[in-house]
């Protein structure tokens, strides 16, 4: 072969691989946007739910690499009541290699909401908690799996989640978690194991102090023991940390206290409770009631009618002063009541003759 066409051909196949490269890495055009794809999303931005899913489908077939078209039409299975489809959508996702993690966690996001749909709350839990494994730090995914643990009631798993979003959050505070720690203690109340009831109880009262909940079920626990003297000074704690609570435990402290021959203490309880919420209505009805029982009926009048005075809505202290005045003879009594009320109620004067019973109560200032 003479020099020169061999010289050509090497020449010519540099030049073929030289534009080869060029065109394929150089001059390589930028691939546009599907406008199949785009027309789509202006679809289900208008709310053209099916319009888009036609749309969407065709995408998928032209390319199937487009893992948000596949997420939007699962999506628009599970809005239009098809979640098993929509499941099955998401579900062929998982098995695709080579997806990054936030891509997984987005599928991982519209699994969980297709189990939520289909009410399968472990499934749900499951994809939540493989989503936040790829992404610890997701607060959406840690929010609903708590959501979800609370649902189910596993307070042992919702508790450990909520110091993970405290965490995340950076919330010095563990008031949050007392909830969680009087829901673990009321599951073994319920199977009767006190002892190991109370110490979660006072776990809880360690993040709140003021967690009434678990002031009552100490002492309810204790009751249920049969150590009455436990049960009553645990009670009077909630009193003594937070008064304007203490009626929770009144009718609790009645009926203990009558049992163990000590019900004259009530008396001494409803007056620590009025020092700080002076027109607490239960304590002020349950120290009415002591006096009645001793035999104190003006006292026990007087203490009524002023309750009367400031919550005219109240049935039971309007039934018992009613009850009190026909036994004490006092029908005008009753009759200047019914008309007082009558007229409290329809906001209207009262007539010069209704003379309102003297509301003063002995021993108690009024706000």
């Amino acid at each position: 072969m003479p020099e020169y066409l061999f010289t050509f051909l090497i020449l010519a196949i540099v030049a073929a691989a030289f534009y080869l490269l060029y065109d394929r890495y150089v001059n390589k055009p930028a691939t546009p946007p599907s406008d199949l794809y785009v027309e789509a999303l202006r679809d289900l931005l208008d709310g053209l739910q099916e319009s888009a899913f036609t749309k969407l489908r065709q995408v998928v077939i032209d390319d199937p690499e487009n893992i948000d078209a596949y997420l939007r039409l699962g999506q628009i299975l599970r809005d239009n009541k098809q979640p098993e489809r929509a499941l099955q959508v998401h579900k062929d996702l998982t098995v695709r290699s080579g997806l990054s993690d936030s891509v997984k966690v987005e599928i991982l996001s519209q699994l969980y909401r297709d189990y939520i749909a289909l009410r399968d709350l472990d499934m749900a839990q499951a994809a939540l908690k493989e989503a936040i494994g790829l992404k610890p730090r997701d607060r959406w995914a840690l929010v609903k799996l708590l959501e979800t643990q609370k649902q189910v009631e596993d307070w042992d798993e919702a508790y450990n989640t909520a110091v993970m979003l405290l965490k995340l959050e950076g919330n010095k505070s563990k008031k949050p978690l007392a909830a969680f720690k009087f829901h673990m203690g009321e599951a073994l109340y319920k199977k009767r194991e006190y002892h190991k009831a109370r110490i979660l109880f006072k776990e809880a009262l360690g993040f709140d102090p003021g967690y009434v909940a678990a002031y009552l079920a100490i002492g309810d626990s204790y009751h249920d023991e049969k150590r009455y003297e436990d049960a009553v000074n645990f009670w009077r704690k909630l009193i003594a940390a937070i008064p304007d609570q203490g009626h929770q435990v009144i009718e609790r402290l009645k009926k203990t206290l009558f049992d163990l021959g000590r019900f004259g203490e009530i008396h001494g309880i409803c007056e620590e409770i009025l020092k700080s919420s002076p027109r607490n209505l239960e304590a002020r009805l349950c120290l009415a009631e002591f006096h009645e029982k001793k035999g104190d009926t003006d006292l026990a009048e007087q203490l009524l009618s002023g309750i009367v005075d400031d919550y005219p809505g109240d049935i039971k202290a309007v039934t018992e002063l009613i009850r009190v005045y026909l036994e004490k003879g006092g029908t005008d009594k009753v009759l200047r009541l019914v008309r007082t009320l009558e007229h409290k109620t329809q906001k209207l004067p009262l007539p010069r003759d209704s003379k309102v019973v003297d509301t003063s109560l002995i021993g108690i200032s009024k706000e």
